[in-house]
């Protein structure tokens, strides 16, 4: 009878609980359902079983292999080209920005940025004006097509190719 009592009683808490959601939730409480796929699903938040993270106004992107990953917000998206040591893209207008890159070119697209970026740079390449960046640790090669950026680099030799005009390179 105390068994039976018990069982009884587990399965009215499960259902209780919201922990039994249908055929495609592995558990499932209220607000919060994991899926048999590998995704979850959270008041505001998406994981998709890719790897993809979407919430109100941002979404990371892991992307298919081969394929690079993605990280996006409101004026801001920032590509890994490739795998491994493949170049990081960045596109924004009036963004503010910290990354770290790891052996990689670094490319900026866009205007009236401030950022700061950490690691190995491989080339650090800007189309764009009136960016404020700081390198804080090697790199190789600059090159600068826009205008009236101020680009501050490590100490160090590096490579310098401005074709645009009005850009300065503070070191340290």
């Amino acid at each position: 009878m105390n068994r039976k009592m018990l069982v009884a009683g587990g399965l009215s808490l499960v259902l209780a609980s919201g922990a039994y959601a249908g055929d495609n939730a592995v558990i499932s409480v209220p607000g919060v359902e994991i899926r048999a796929d590998g995704s979850i699903s959270a008041p505001g938040v998406e994981i998709g079983p890719g790897g993809k993270v979407s919430a109100p106004g941002v979404e990371i992107d892991k992307g298919k292999s081969g394929s690079g990953n993605r990280v996006s917000t409101s004026g801001v998206v920032i590509d890994q080209k490739g795998e491994g040591d493949g170049d990081v893209v960045i596109t924004s207008d009036g963004g503010t920005i910290n990354t770290a890159v790891s052996h990689q070119n670094l490319v900026v697209n866009g205007s009236n940025n401030s950022m700061k970026a950490a690691g190995s740079v491989l080339t650090m390449t800007v189309d764009g004006n009136n960016n404020k960046i700081e390198l804080e640790d090697e790199v190789e090669r600059v090159v600068v097509t826009g205008n009236n950026n101020t680009i501050r680099l490590p100490n160090g030799d590096m490579k310098i190719e401005d074709t645009g005009k009005n850009n300065k390179f503070p070191r340290g």
